[in-house]
């Protein structure tokens, strides 16, 4: 996973660096997730909180929309050896076509290392995903609407996991004749992992807001 990862941000760097001229736009954001986790194994419910920040960059190229994003950050336990801290790290790679000004149809594939006293678990995440971006009769600002379904998921070492969801709702503010733009989402995101030996099937919720600010470049 971590070639084929490498591979893919090599091809994106390939694609920025002698397009960059040539392009319609690159957009560049950083901010934050005020997650929450929650896990549910057989009748018993772990949560944890924390904040994650991370970053974003998206190229158009006519049709064509590559984005490149990350996320790193600590959720916190209760202290206890069931719960204890988690470091987490998450990148995600997605490919579309612009079937019109609003919408945007495409593949993603996604890492996650969550790093803990216990051990490390990788997550790999592989699917499609549909962005939908309707204006909203104010200038500059536009709806959010993203949707990634990842069937093609596992955990590194571990089961399948049966279900991937990714869902994300927001608003857009990109003021007329500036390159400045903001986004306020929330995000929400669903993982039903498989049994595997004695441990039991376990689901997994990933919650909150975000809050993006950033620049555009280009046409």
């Amino acid at each position: 996973m971590r070639r084929a990862s490498a591979s893919l941000v090599l091809v994106v760097v390939a694609l920025l660096v002698p397009g960059a001229a040539s392009a319609q736009r690159l957009s560049l954001t950083g901010g934050g997730f005020n997650v929450q986790r929650r896990v549910f194994l057989q009748n018993s419910l772990v949560q944890q909180t924390g904040m994650w920040i991370g970053g974003s960059g998206t190229v158009r190229l006519g049709k064509l929309r590559i984005g490149l994003s990350g996320l790193m950050g600590t959720l916190k336990g209760d202290g206890s050896s069931s719960n204890p801290d988690v470091k987490v790290r998450a990148t995600a790679l997605t490919v579309g076509i612009a079937f019109a000004p609003a919408v945007t149809v495409g593949a993603q594939v996604e890492a996650r290392r969550f790093d803990a006293d216990a051990g490390i678990t990788a997550w790999r995440l592989i699917g499609g995903c549909l962005r939908f971006e309707p204006g909203l009769g104010i200038p500059g600002l536009r709806g959010l609407a993203d949707l990634a379904v990842l069937p093609a998921s596992s955990v590194s070492g571990g089961p399948s996991l049966k279900m991937a969801l990714e869902t994300t709702v927001g608003l857009t503010f990109s003021p007329p004749r500036s390159v400045l733009q903001a986004r306020l989402a929330y995000r929400f995101e669903r993982f039903d992992i498989g049994a595997q030996g004695l441990a039991g099937e376990r689901y997994e919720q990933f919650r909150g807001l975000m809050v993006e600010v950033g620049v555009r470049l280009g046409r």
